[in-house]
């Protein structure tokens, strides 16, 4: 029976190291630095406790946002169709998550985190994940690549409960 488990152990290692593999560094970046500082600037603004980074969720968002440019989409669902929180989840397993995407066409360059806050801000759903009480944690990725014929920001920033 040992010889089984021992497959089955390094099955799953298989299935889930590609994630892994392609989510690249947590560090956050300066721009991703300033789109979590702009979210807690609004939350602040509304008396809500500051956002912490969060490595795990960080690399949670840059897988996410390495898989929409290499599949040519842009969704909360992951490239097979599954629903945000069960990728999430392979990162950083929260009672509660949320998600915001953005998509700048020609780049992230500079100024591009102020905007990106307020594309959210002004989106009555993101807004809502952005001022949720129930987040505590954030992981902010940004990736630059074609989408379709076009240059093209992607952004995605994964929310969390703190447990």
């Amino acid at each position: 029976m040992r010889p089984t488990l021992v497959c089955g152990c390094l099955l799953a290692a298989i299935i889930v190291a590609p994630a892994a593999a392609f989510a690249g560094p947590a560090r956050l970046d300066k721009r991703e630095r300033a789109i979590v500082r702009g979210v807690n600037a609004q939350r602040g603004h509304y008396g809500l406790a500051r956002v912490k980074a969060s490595r795990p969720l960080a690399r949670a968002a840059d897988y996410h946002s390495w898989e929409m440019l290499d599949a040519d989409y842009f969704a909360h669902e992951s490239r097979d169709g599954g629903p945000f929180d069960q990728r999430v989840r392979r990162y950083a397993n929260k009672r509660a998550l949320g998600e915001t995407l953005a998509m700048l066409g020609g780049g992230c360059g500079r100024g591009s985190a102020r905007r990106i806050v307020r594309m959210w801000m002004n989106s009555p759903g993101h807004r809502a994940i952005l001022l949720s009480s129930a987040y505590r944690r954030i992981g902010v990725a940004k990736r630059t690549g074609s989408l379709g014929s076009t240059e093209a920001c992607l952004v995605t920033a994964d929310f969390s409960s703190k447990r």
